[in-house]
C-alpha cells in the first residue's frame, strides 16, 4: 500500500527530474516554438492542397485578401484581439464558383465566412471600391498562375508605406491596413504579363488611402485620384 509520504516523494522526484531536463537544455539546443506570423505567399500551396481535397480537384489560386495586416505585411495567427487574417480565394472551372480559405496555426486551412461582400465593405473610397469590385467580379474565370511574378506582402506593404501610407498613418490615429492580391488582367485590361497586383487600403474612421501597385510598370497609383 502506497503511503501518503511515499506518494509525495514520487511527486517531488518527478518535479526535480522535470527541472533537470529544462536546465540541461543549453544554448546550442534551444526549444523552438513555431512562429505564428505568416506572409501572404507562404500559405498558397497549403491552401491549394486543402481546396483540391474538400472543394474541387481543379481548384486554382485566384486572389488573397489581407484583413488588418501589420505594417510589416504579416498576420499573426494567434492574435485573437481583432479580426485579422489572410483570406485565400480559389476558383473552380468545374463548379463555376469561388471558395474562401483562411490558414490556422499548426493545422490545415479552413473555409472562411469572409467573402467578397465583406472585403469590399472596408473600402471607404467609392472610386477605389468600384475598381476592386469589378476585379473581384471576374475571379470566377480569372486566376493567378503559380509561376506568376509579384511581391510578397511585406515588400508590398513597404512600397505602399513609402508612397503615402506612412504619412496617412501619422495623420490618422488607429489606421488599419487591408490588402488585395488580384490577377493583373483583372485590374488592367491592357496587361498581358503573367503577374498579379497588390491593392493596399489604408483606412481610419473617416478617410482612406487606396494604392494600386502595378507589377507590370512598377508604378504605385492612388486609386482615389483616377
Amino acid at each position: 500500500m502506497i503511503t501518503k509520504k511515499y506518494f509525495m516523494k514520487i511527486i517531488l522526484s518527478f518535479i526535480l527530474f522535470t527541472l533537470f531536463l529544462f536546465s540541461s537544455c543549453d544554448e546550442d539546443n534551444p526549444i523552438e516554438i513555431p512562429d505564428s506570423t505568416i506572409t501572404a505567399k507562404e500559405q498558397i500551396q497549403k491552401v491549394l492542397q486543402k481546396a483540391r481535397t474538400d472543394f474541387a480537384p481543379d481548384a486554382k489560386f485566384a486572389a488573397i485578401y489581407g484583413r488588418n495586416v501589420s505594417t510589416s505585411g504579416e498576420i499573426d495567427l494567434l492574435n485573437t484581439s481583432s479580426l485579422n487574417a489572410f483570406v485565400y480565394v480559389v476558383q473552380s472551372n468545374a463548379q463555376h464558383r469561388n471558395e474562401f480559405y483562411i490558414p490556422v496555426y499548426q493545422s490545415d486551412p479552413v473555409k472562411s465566412p469572409i467573402n467578397f461582400t465583406t472585403m469590399l465593405s472596408f473600402i471607404k473610397d467609392s472610386t477605389a471600391g468600384n475598381i476592386v469590385g469589378s476585379a473581384l467580379g471576374v475571379l470566377a474565370t480569372v486566376t493567378i498562375s503559380e509561376s506568376a511574378n509579384y511581391d510578397d506582402s511585406p515588400a508590398a506593404v513597404n512600397k505602399a508605406l513609402q508612397n503615402g501610407g506612412s504619412q496617412f498613418i501619422q495623420q490618422n490615429a488607429g489606421t488599419k491596413i487591408d490588402m488585395f492580391l488580384l490577377p493583373s488582367k483583372a485590374i488592367d485590361s491592357l496587361s498581358v504579363t503573367n503577374s498579379a497586383d497588390w491593392i493596399i487600403n489604408f483606412y481610419g474612421n473617416t478617410s482612406s488611402l487606396v494604392l494600386w501597385l502595378n507589377t507590370a510598370t512598377g508604378e504605385v497609383i492612388n486609386l482615389s485620384e483616377l
